[in-house]
């Protein structure tokens, strides 16, 4: 796995990743707390430049964990690997996962940054410097070198394992034809404001269902997912894709528009399938641990934390 997700990973940085999703802001803003990166003690920049990420966030489901990925970077996503990159494509981040089985988090980045040398990049590495991701501790390594088509870069690699023996690997790589001091004085922090917005999803986790039969079936109880005006129709998908019917059954969702709840606006969903044919009611300004409405699956544990 490590190496076909190598692979990937250099393919798309070699060939400037030619396709990606554009994201397009849908939904009406409202205000909103901006993405806040939280620090930890361990890994602390001298000084942090004034880059602005604003309030437009899109919330991602990647296999394993989620990501918000400030707008309009551009981005990708292939079953367990997310693909990040700026518009003028100077600045490539990467976020993959796997099992670690009994790899340390040293061997994962050896690993990693040994199968895209064995195609023609070449990397010194810093010594590690502890990093914690989701409560989870992991470690960091600074990256100088260049690529296998000879593009000088500067960047970090990061991995982190938690408790069930799940592992997210992340790369950051700076063009530095595009200016030499670009990774130091601004790519480091998009990658840390990356990193710090990473949670680890337990997809095999149980699937809780209300025992209320008016949850998320009026407008007075909906399903509260949390997020903005941005990366609130992101977190919906990710809520209805996460939904089965009453017996696993597969299930189809359309939204329907606006309607007002208890002093906040929401959609309606029309969610259908087989014996399946109702409206459910998403806020997706607030947050509380969403469950399955009576008469629901799902396929496990909501891939949704607090924002």
């Amino acid at each position: 796995m490590t190496k076909k997700i190598a692979s990937i990973l250099v393919l798309c940085l070699q060939l400037a990743c030619g396709v990606f999703s554009t994201p397009e802001p849908t939904a009406t803003p409202q205000p909103t707390p901006t993405l806040i990166i939280t620090s930890t003690d361990t890994v602390e920049p001298a000084s942090t430049p004034n880059i602005d990420f604003g309030d437009m966030t899109f919330f991602e489901v990647v296999e394993n964990f989620t990501i918000s990925i400030p707008y309009p970077y551009l981005y990708e996503v292939q079953g367990n690997i997310v693909i990040i990159a700026n518009e003028e494509r100077s600045l490539f981040i990467s976020f993959a996962s796997d099992n670690g089985g009994s790899l340390s988090l040293d061997e994962i980045i050896n690993d990693y940054l040994g199968s895209l040398e064995a195609r023609g990049a070449n990397f010194e590495k810093s010594q590690p410097e502890k990093i914690i991701v989701d409560g989870f501790e992991g470690i960091a390594v600074n990256i100088v070198g260049e690529l296998g088509n000879g593009i000088p870069v500067e960047g970090k690699a990061i991995a982190v394992l938690n408790t069930s023996g799940l592992f997210v690997f992340g790369l950051a790589t700076t063009d530095t034809t595009y200016g030499e001091d670009l990774w130091e004085n601004e790519h480091q922090f998009v990658f840390d404001e990356l990193i710090e917005s990473i949670k680890f999803v337990n997809s095999n986790g149980s699937c809780i269902i209300s025992t209320d039969t008016t949850y998320g079936y009026t407008e007075q109880n909906p399903i509260k997912v949390g997020g903005s005006g941005f990366d609130g129709p992101s977190r919906e998908r990710a809520y209805l894709d996460n939904l089965l019917g009453p017996n696993g059954e597969s299930l189809s969702y359309e939204r329907q528009g606006s309607t007002y709840g208890v002093d906040v606006i929401l959609d309606a969903y029309s969610v259908t399938g087989s014996g399946v044919n109702e409206t459910l009611y998403i806020d997706m300004y607030n947050f509380e641990e969403p469950q399955a409405p009576v008469g629901f699956t799902c396929k496990g544990e909501f891939p949704l934390s607090a924002p």
